[in-house]
């Protein structure tokens, strides 16, 4: 009986270990399966930072290129083959004649000491040089009369053109001094002014000329192209 009563405390025993061995083999087993999920989880965290991060400095060097492509866009060209802007002066290749565009103002890409062009930062305005020296310089100018009369004849440049000034001096030798500006409409600019000044010496066989045509209602450009057509200068 005593033996009956020990085995069945034995059998019990050994019920609860086993009970509470697979109690842990579960318990073990779910901590196992939260913390392999929790290690999932970090990783999966530490990616999508990793992806993130990435991308914020993808579009950091992105902004940076397009802002050192924009710079450079804006920077306005002082060299060319014709020759370069310093301190504000254009002085031709040559070295035999400058002049001063307005501010900002930038040299065409393409071009040579015989035709220069130089545009204004909108693209709206420009001035252009042209300087022929030998047997071609006669034949590159424009001959214009005495009086502005005479000249309104000869021309026409859209709508209600009117001159602003018209001052022409000839020598007897087929030399020609001149300068003029005048105002006019077109249907798809409008409003434009175009002044030029130059020079033929028959001579030496050199023609020189600045003209500057605006676009803009700026005012302002028509005063600094008067003043760029002073500054030209023959060397």
């Amino acid at each position: 009986m005593r033996k009956n009563k020990i085995f069945a405390g034995i059998v019990i025993a050994m019920a609860v270990m086993m009970t509470a061995t697979a109690c842990g083999k579960n318990n073990t087993k779910a901590d196992t399966k939260q913390e392999t999920q929790a290690v999932a989880g970090s990783e999966e965290t530490t990616a999508v930072n990793a992806e993130v991060t990435g991308t914020d400095q993808e579009t950091q060097e992105g902004e940076e290129t397009s802002e050192e492509e924009e710079t450079k866009e804006t920077q306005p060209i002082t060299a060319n083959d014709a020759g370069d802007i310093k301190e504000g002066l254009f002085t031709s290749k040559s070295g035999k004649y400058e002049i001063m565009p307005p501010k900002g103002w930038s040299l065409d890409e393409d071009g040579d000491e015989s035709v220069v062009a130089i545009t204004s930062p909108n693209g709206e305005d420009y001035l252009e040089v042209t300087y022929v020296q030998g047997e071609d310089a006669d034949g590159a100018r424009e001959v214009y009369p005495a009086t502005m009369d005479e000249y309104k004849k000869l021309i026409s440049r859209g709508e209600d053109m009117e001159f602003v000034r018209y001052d022409v001096k000839n020598s007897s030798d087929g030399s020609q001094t001149f300068r003029y500006a005048l105002r006019y409409k077109t249907p798809q600019d409008g409003v434009r002014y175009y002044a030029i000044s130059g020079s033929y010496n028959a001579a030496t066989k050199t023609y020189i000329s600045a003209a500057g045509t605006i676009a803009s209602t700026d005012s302002g450009v028509e005063e600094q192209i008067e003043a760029a057509l002073d500054s030209l200068k023959l060397k």
